[in-house]
């Protein structure tokens, strides 16, 4: 071997002359032990005992002695090293330079081993001694005391060593990172028992009071025990039962013994009794000490907080360092718009940069970029779906918004279709009247009403065979009840259709443009030809009736206004809706609901519900209405409630609907722009959709006293 040690040379040589005379083979190679024995060898070496540093006569000749002994040739030094530690068979096929650590010790001079370890921290002098045998001989030995001072002295800030432990025991307890007695990773430090273990472990080493107590109350006073409980170590620490006071157990019996040889005496009877000149020294000097160790403890304890802290900072610098990097990289590949919605979703949350993937201490890499891309993007998708969908939005809709402006304007200069009915948008979406130049135009594009000139001349056929199917719907629908209804049968006033979803009644063609059928449901079949845009969502507009189910034919209602007809006069087989015209000003009188001298009256809309409601027993007959009485109904007729939409009926039909009021502005404005003072019932109707029962409320019910038919009538 080439090591500069007279000592280790001699005894190696030594060594392999006896093995040579007493086998006559070759030594072989040594074998590798487990970290976890060189770990528990640990405890060995010096820590037990006091290191002290060789005298300077021992080391003056251990030097000379080095120099005068290892003076020989490089070849020689060459040929001696490749003869040391021949390869075992077992780590032929292993990769790498096997035994890097191994030549460190064995090869390289004491002094420039030791030079090189001064440069080292603790935690660095630790792991080294668990590496190989020769190492944790070598770092475990007395005259290595100065490594580990070296090493202690390179950290900045941290306290001197203390009077209770050596140097490994002090690295150990400062910088190790593992359990002192399973050995698993730990960070937990009870600083004032000078013990590192984890929460598991801790009962092995430290005992809670009452503890203590039970093992050795047998063999003392409990006025002993509980004079120097207060001068041992002792932690607290949060529990499965809560906050726990925890007492070193080893030197707990170290400060019993001291007690018992220092402050316990024999008296003339022969037994041990306290002195209690010794007791008030020996209390003095503990007190001394524990002072002396609570100090010292504060100062771990506020070193270490500092050690976290600055290492908590360092950690959110890489982090923040990381961040940049990942924001600079997705705003080079373009995802950019949908890092800033996202943050800005989260409202401060940071939900996307806590993500385990991305949220480490460690500097993005090239490699770590492409390991985490994946999930970054996948996090990032569906904000990018929704801005595309807004803009797709954000350009679609005005276009169909352009093209419903187009169909409102054709349909307002068709004064038939009024009469015939005519389709709701939704219909012209599902026919594609526009698609092409909706979808195919570049986005970047803006369309004008102009662009579907060419597309509105197909309106005409389109609008003819849309009334021809939806008619014969509607023919189908009476049918179930009247199978031989025909279409002339729909324009009769006695077919009623009821809507299902609000209960109104509905006559032909007015029922085509009832809101129901067309605006409660979305329509969500054959989506994907829009390429993800919802044309009927975003216009509010679905086709007629595309839920079959929502519009009835209501025989009951049909007899009912039937024989209301009969009543006042008309013939319901031949009666159109416009002949309801005639009957406004019908008085009709229940003679079913006389009570206690009373009389109801009603018109015969009212009539009409009356009678479905009571049944067909009360069918009111008409009756002479006096002026009075008429004035009357005409006001409990007047809307009372500031919820109710109007329009004005005397106005003309715009492509863009009738002006909305409410009953104050329609009465200013039949005044000052019809010239009529008095407003009747023919004057306004309800919201945008006409509906026979609007005009007339279906609460009010009028009671004329019996004896007198003048009188004015009560409700």
């Amino acid at each position: 071997m080439t090591r500069k040690s007279a000592r280790l040379q001699g005894k190696r040589k030594a060594d392999t002359q006896t093995d040579l005379q007493t086998t006559g083979a070759t030594e072989p190679p040594q074998k590798r032990i487990k970290s976890s024995e060189v770990q528990d060898s640990d405890e060995e070496g010096f820590e037990d005992q006091q290191v002290s540093e060789p005298s300077s006569g021992d080391a003056t000749e251990s030097t000379s002695s080095s120099r005068k002994k290892t003076r020989v040739s490089g070849n020689s030094l060459k040929k001696r090293a490749a003869k040391l530690v021949p390869v075992d068979e077992r780590f032929k096929k292993v990769r790498g330079r096997l035994g890097l650590l191994h030549k460190l010790v064995t090869e390289m001079p004491l002094d420039v081993i030791f030079e090189i370890f001064a440069h080292l921290r603790p935690l660095d002098i630790l792991r080294l001694s668990r590496t190989s045998r020769d190492l944790h001989n070598l770092l475990t030995s007395r005259s290595s005391e100065h490594v580990w001072r070296n090493a202690r002295l390179n950290v900045e800030g941290l306290p001197p060593l203390p009077t209770d432990l050596n140097e490994i025991q002090y690295a150990k307890l400062m910088f190790d990172t593992i359990c002192q007695v399973c050995g698993n990773h730990c960070y937990t430090v009870f600083w004032d028992c000078r013990v590192r273990c984890c929460k598991k472990c801790v009962h092995e080493v430290l005992l809670s009071e009452d503890m203590l107590y039970r093992e050795h109350c047998r063999i003392m006073q409990s006025s002993d025990f509980y004079r120097y409980i207060v001068y041992v170590p002792h932690d607290r620490t949060r529990m499965k039962r809560g906050m726990e006071e925890l007492f070193s157990s080893s030197t707990f019996k170290s400060i019993s013994d001291d007690y018992g040889k220092s402050v316990k005496v024999l008296n003339d009877a022969g037994q041990r009794v306290t002195d209690e000149q010794q007791l008030a020294a020996w209390k003095l000097q503990m007190n001394t000490k524990r002072t002396e160790h609570q100090h010292y403890t504060r100062l771990c304890e506020q070193w270490s907080k500092g050690q976290r802290d600055s290492r908590e900072d360092e950690l959110r610098e890489i982090r923040q360092q990381r961040r940049s990097q990942i924001e600079d990289r997705l705003i080079e590949l373009g995802w950019g718009p949908e890092l800033r919605e996202r943050l800005r979703q989260e409202n401060g949350s940071d939900d996307f940069w806590n993500h385990k993937l991305i949220r480490q201490s460690k500097l993005l890499t090239d490699r770590l970029w492409d390991q985490i891309t994946p999930t970054v993007f996948e996090l990032l998708q569906p904000v990018r779906d929704r801005r595309l969908r807004v803009e797709q939005i954000n350009v679609l809709k005005p276009r169909y918004e352009a093209l419903k402006r187009c169909y409102d304007i054709y349909i307002f200069q068709q004064e038939n279709l009024k009469k015939s009915g005519f389709p709701p948008f939704g219909d012209v979406i599902e026919s594609h009247i526009g698609y092409d130049i909706i979808f195919n135009t570049p986005y970047e594009q803006l369309l004008s009403e102009d662009a579907f000139h060419e597309e509105l001349k197909k309106l005409p056929d389109f609008i003819d065979d849309w009334n021809k199917r939806k008619t014969q719907e509607l023919v189908e629908i009476v049918q179930k009840d009247i199978p031989e209804a025909t279409v002339d049968t729909l324009g009769l006033v006695k077919t009623v259709f009821c809507c299902q979803s609000c209960n109104a009644l509905l006559w032909y063609p007015a029922v085509f443009q009832h809101r129901c059928l067309t605006h409660l449901h979305t329509h969500a079949s054959n989506l994907d030809i829009y390429h993800g845009f919802n044309p009927y969502d975003q216009l509010d507009s679905v086709p007629w009736n595309k839920h079959s189910t929502r519009i009835l034919f209501s025989k009951t209602l049909s007899i009912s206004l039937s024989l209301i007809m009969q009543t006042c006069g008309l013939d319901p087989d031949t009666a159109l809706l416009e002949d309801l015209d005639s009957l406004d000003d019908v008085i009709l009188e229940c003679k079913n609901c006389y009570h206690n001298g009373r009389r109801t009256f009603m018109r015969w809309s009212r009539a009409f519900l009356h009678n479905q409601y009571f049944g067909q027993s009360h069918v009111p007959t008409p009756v002479k209405p006096s002026e009075q009485l008429q004035q009357k109904l005409l006001d409990f007729e007047r809307p009372r409630g500031g919820f109710i939409v109007y329009t004005c009926d005397h106005c003309p039909d715009t492509p863009m609907g009738k002006q909305r009021r409410n009953y104050g502005d329609l009465c200013s404005h039949l005044l000052q722009e019809h010239g009529k003072e008095r407003v009747t019932r023919k004057d306004w109707s309800h919201g945008p959709s006409f509906n026979l029962f609007e005009k007339a409320p279906s609460h009010i019910v009028l009671e004329w006293p019996e004896d007198d038919a003048n009188d004015t009538p009560q409700i």
